[in-house]
């Protein structure tokens, strides 16, 4: 699932609308050899986020993120890669990110992981709920921060 989320996550900063075309979407995997079946599964890992822009505050998320202190339990702390947790920090105390985004990605993380949550992984996830739900806050600093060149078909 992590390298077809990884192929959407391209896909969508080089400027494709995958990420909200079921077509687009299903085509592209498909095209890049996963099965029906996986491509559904993908689909649904996607549909997922919460996407219900009624009652969540539109305001930029600096204004808007609290002040709470996460702390992760025991086993999240040893799923997660030192540098993984920092950059949850980092883009935490920037306000790229808030509470509940912070919890949706660590709960995306863990959905995905079978070994330790790398940086490479909070990147990929990050930049798929940001690019899904917040493009607003994708700015030169918080993609300097997910060091979202990498992600770009054409580099």
């Amino acid at each position: 699932m992590y390298e077809m989320v990884r192929i959407l996550v391209e896909e969508a900063f080089s400027g494709s609308n995958i990420l909200f075309d079921d077509r687009e979407l299903t085509s592209t995997l498909e095209n890049r050899g996963f099965q029906t079946e996986d491509t559904l599964d993908a689909l649904s890992w996607v549909h997922h986020t919460r996407s219900d822009t009624e009652n969540y505050d539109q305001r930029p998320i600096a204004e808007g993120r609290g002040h709470a202190v996460r702390v992760l339990h025991p086993e999240e702390r040893l799923a997660f890669s030192p540098a993984a947790h920092g950059l949850l920090h980092q883009l935490y105390t920037v306000g790229a990110i808030d509470d509940f985004l912070r919890e949706e990605i660590i709960q995306r993380c863990i959905d995905l992981a079978s070994d330790e949550i790398d940086l490479e992984t909070v990147q990929t996830i990050t930049l798929f709920i940001l690019l899904k739900e917040r493009r607003d806050v994708l700015d030169g600093n918080v993609l300097d921060i997910l060091e979202a060149k990498k992600f770009r078909l054409d580099s």
